[in-house]
């Protein structure tokens, strides 16, 4: 190699080597917003997630009787929890409303933004086909929201 060459190939490796360090920040930033781990997070409301509750995370599967129910779901190891009210028809969710209980300023934010997320996921399904995963940035509070539900399951078997 000519020392020319020699000198256009450490060129572009750094040309590579600034373009890789640039796609792995982003990526790494991007993901933060998308995998944060911490309890409760704050990502971005987009990230709602829904997935079918499995056959065997409710002792029954309906028929549930109709009706309204209202329960508080528990959650985390620090006694959180949330207010949960849904309305039945023919194993339905006709109507949904989670009611905050948190006290800590972030906390409470954070469980408003489930709390006005959720209608919109659970409306319009069966009971038995819910199961909340991360909603609204949330990745505790839906476990409270599924421990309702299933308090309700149980309350709504005859």
């Amino acid at each position: 190699m000519t020392s020319t060459s020699k000198e256009d190939m450490s060129a572009l490796r750094k040309k590579i080597t600034a373009t890789l360090v640039g796609i792995s920040a982003t990526a790494t930033i991007a993901g933060c917003a998308v995998t944060d781990t911490e309890p409760d997070s704050a990502a971005s409301p987009s990230a709602l997630n829904t997935s079918p509750a499995s056959s065997g995370s409710a002792s029954h599967r309906g028929p549930y009787d109709d009706g309204e129910y209202s329960v508080d779901g528990e959650y985390g190891t620090r006694g959180s929890s949330i207010g949960v009210a849904i309305t039945l028809e023919d194993d339905e969710i006709t109507a949904a409303e989670v009611t905050p209980h948190a006290t800590n300023k972030t906390s409470l934010a954070l469980q408003r933004r489930f709390a006005d997320a959720v209608p919109a996921l659970v409306v319009g399904r069966d009971i038995d086909d819910v199961s909340l995963d991360r909603v609204a940035g949330n990745s505790h509070t839906p476990a409270g929201f599924n421990d309702a539900l299933e308090k309700i399951k149980a309350e709504a078997t005859g």
